[in-house]
Order: structure tokens, then C-alpha cells, then sequence
């Protein structure tokens, strides 16, 4: 008896811990996929604002979980646009990115933004707050009126259009898969689910 006993709790504890997460609750299937930019690999894309306070608290997470990605996986940010007040955000990001300045500056941006309360309210403001880290400010106007930074932004207005989303922040796994706070339940949660949505893709592949 003993013996039957400890096998079905094994049994038990193995189904317990192998969460499964289901469609249309733990996350939304697109109606239309969304192309990907990411070859072979499995494409993890979070879409964020800057100023948008639940971003802000999930970037330690995203952090976190970064550091655990599979090799098949590429992970990619994409600023999200609404409405002519979420540009702004997008625009920093691509610039940083045409910069080679996302690495030094994206947390630090997001910690100015929140915790100092710098709004960023002009093109100049903005501007000076990156000349303050030793970058030529006749680089940073060039790459604010670039045109790969003008066709980032476009494309990002229309990405957010297609994955449908109403808010940030999102993930979407392989053009598939989206994944927000309120189908997931927490932050947490949301990265177990892009992890399960990780597999169920890799083993497509």
C-alpha cells in the first residue's frame, strides 16, 4: 500500500509541477500571424513605452529571464505607438538603438523617466540628457532625423496595429502567441507562459 501510495504521489507532484496553459485564457492566438525578423530562431518580441509605469516594473523581470534564454531563441524590443503621445518613446529607443546605446542606456532611461520624473517633453531634452554621457550631440541630431530611425517608427505603428494589443506591457511569441498581465494573471506568470510557448514552438521547429 505503501508502495502505491508513494507512486501516485509522484504522479501528482509530476502533473502538478508541468503546467500546462491554455489558449484564449493564459493567452491570446493572433487571428493573422505577424512575420518575424528572426530567421530560424523562435522570436520573443516585448513591446513597451518608456513612460508606461507596469513596463517599468517588468524590466527587472525581463532581466532576469533573459539570462536563461535558449540559444533558439531571439529576443527583440519593439517600443509600442497608440497615439502621437506614445512617439515620443518610440523615437528615444530607436535612437538609442542607432546609437549602439541600448545596452548603456535602456534601464537608465527608464529609471530617469520613473524615478526621477524627467519627462522628456522636446527633441533638446531629450538630447542633452544623452550628451551628459560623453556623446557627440551633432551624432545624436543625425540620428533623430535619420531615415532608418523614420522607418523603425513607422513600422512599429503599424506592428502595433497588427498584433492588436490595447496595452503594454506585451509579449508575442513567433508572430503567434501574445501574452499580457491580464490573460497570464501577474508579470510573473507571463514569462512562464512565453517559457511554455517556447517549447510548444521549438518542438514544431
Amino acid at each position: 500500500m505503501k508502495k502505491i501510495l508513494f507512486s501516485l504521489l509522484i504522479i501528482f507532484s509530476s502533473f502538478a509541477f508541468s503546467q500546462d496553459y491554455e489558449a484564449g485564457i493564459d493567452y491570446v492566438v493572433l487571428d493573422k500571424p505577424v512575420k518575424t525578423t528572426t530567421g530560424n530562431k523562435i522570436e520573443v518580441r516585448e513591446l513597451f513605452w518608456y513612460y508606461c509605469l507596469h513596463c517599468y516594473n517588468f524590466e527587472p523581470l525581463m532581466n532576469e529571464w533573459f539570462k536563461t534564454k535558449l540559444s533558439n531563441v531571439e529576443f527583440v524590443r519593439q517600443p509600442a505607438i497608440f497615439s502621437k503621445r506614445w512617439l515620443n518613446g518610440a523615437i528615444f529607443y530607436f535612437v538609442l538603438e542607432e546609437l549602439n546605446l541600448v545596452e548603456k542606456l535602456h534601464e537608465v532611461l527608464f529609471d530617469t523617466i520613473h524615478t526621477k520624473n524627467k519627462r522628456f517633453n522636446s527633441k533638446e531634452s531629450f538630447i542633452s540628457w544623452v550628451t551628459s554621457f560623453g556623446v557627440d550631440k551633432t551624432k545624436i541630431e543625425k540620428a533623430f532625423d535619420s531615415f532608418s530611425v523614420k522607418i523603425k517608427v513607422n513600422k512599429s505603428k503599424l506592428n502595433t496595429l497588427k498584433y492588436k494589443v490595447t496595452g503594454v506591457p506585451v509579449m508575442v511569441i513567433n508572430g503567434k502567441y501574445l501574452i499580457d498581465a491580464t490573460h497570464a494573471g501577474s508579470h510573473t506568470n507571463m514569462l512562464k507562459v512565453v517559457d511554455f510557448l517556447i517549447k510548444k514552438e521549438s518542438k514544431l521547429e
